[in-house]
C-alpha cells in the first residue's frame, strides 16, 4: 500500500508539474525561440521530372530575391539563402524599449544529372522559388562502330 503514494518513477524532484523533468527542453526545442525558425530552416522542396526537364519548387518565405544564390555544377544544384531581420520598438520619447535581431542562412543541394546548364531558368514569386532545368538532349541515333 505504501507504493500507491509514491511516483512510479521514484522521482524525488517531481512537484506535480514537469518543470524539472523538462528543464531546458523547451528552450532548445523551438530553435532558440526565433520565430518559426524550425520551420524556416528546412527548405520545403517539390521536385518533378519529365522526359525533357526537371522542375524544382522551393519554399523560401520571407527571403529577398537578392539574398538567394543558385548554382549548378557537376550534376548538383545548390540553393542557398540568407535572412536578416531586425525588429525594434520605441516608446513615445523615441527610446528603444525592445530590440531583436535574427540572422539565418539556409542551403540545400540536389542531385539532378544531365542538365543543360545554359538554359536553366529561375523565378521567385510569393516566397516560392521555381527552377526549370532542361535536360541534355540525348542522341538516339545508333552509331555503329566497325571493327578493323
Amino acid at each position: 500500500m505504501s507504493n500507491d503514494l509514491m511516483n512510479s518513477q521514484n522521482n524525488w524532484m517531481d512537484f506535480g508539474d514537469d518543470f524539472f523533468n523538462n528543464f531546458g527542453r523547451n528552450f532548445f526545442k523551438n530553435g532558440f525561440g526565433f520565430p518559426d525558425s524550425t520551420r524556416q530552416m528546412t527548405m520545403q522542396t517539390d521536385v518533378s521530372e519529365s522526359d525533357t526537364a526537371y522542375t524544382v519548387k522551393i519554399d523560401l518565405p520571407g527571403l529577398k530575391k537578392e539574398n538567394i544564390q543558385i548554382d549548378y555544377n557537376d550534376g548538383i544544384l545548390s540553393v542557398s539563402g540568407k535572412q536578416e531581420r531586425e525588429d525594434e520598438a520605441r516608446n513615445d520619447a523615441g527610446e528603444v524599449i525592445h530590440s531583436e535581431r535574427y540572422y539565418g542562412s539556409y542551403s540545400r543541394q540536389y542531385s539532378l544529372p544531365n542538365v543543360e546548364r545554359e538554359t536553366v531558368t529561375a523565378k521567385y514569386d510569393g516566397g516560392v522559388l521555381t527552377l526549370e532545368l532542361p535536360k541534355l538532349k540525348v542522341d538516339s541515333t545508333d552509331h555503329r562502330i566497325e571493327i578493323q
